[in-house]
């Protein structure tokens, strides 16, 4: 969640009834088309990239874990454990944010750390801004709608 509603949150007294939504399924296996899958976290949104790292029946498995520093990678110990059970690969990713090129994230960054990304199953939860700015990069490569899977954090 972001925004006003998550900082509201802990004003909320003990007792009080709320309704909450989501996720609403679009990072399951069952959404996989493909043996090879790129997971890409942005912040908050490893949580739920996490399990499907442990989970995700693909063979061929690779997860992008965006960050502002090295203190901001949260489950490090634990997708490193993952990785190695799995034969799997983690990209930590951290810096400011760049723009063009320089973006670790870009559709040039994408290209030179992964290869040719069409025929993978894409998962994507983060930022708005983030997942926006990848789902571009992503089209620039080749990769059809179908093939991304994304969860949101907005209302």
């Amino acid at each position: 969640m972001v925004g006003r509603h998550s900082n509201q949150l802990k004003t909320l007294l003990a007792g009080t009834r709320v309704f909450v939504e989501g996720p609403y399924g679009a990072l399951t296996s069952q959404q996989a088309h493909h043996r090879s899958a790129v997971l890409i976290a942005g912040g908050v949104g490893i949580t739920p990239l996490r399990a499907l790292f442990e989970t995700l029946p693909a063979t061929d498995i690779t997860l992008l874990y965006r960050a502002s520093s090295q203190a901001d990678l949260v489950l490090s110990e634990e997708l490193n454990t993952i990785a190695r059970q799995r034969h799997a690969t983690v990209h930590y990713l951290t810096g400011h944010h760049r723009r063009g090129d320089a973006d670790p994230l870009s559709a040039a960054s994408l290209r030179r750390l992964l290869g040719d990304l069409r025929g993978h199953d894409i998962y994507l939860c983060g930022p708005p801004g983030m997942t926006a700015s990848v789902r571009r990069a992503l089209h620039e490569l080749g990769v059809n709608d179908a093939d991304i899977h994304e969860e949101a954090f907005t209302f």
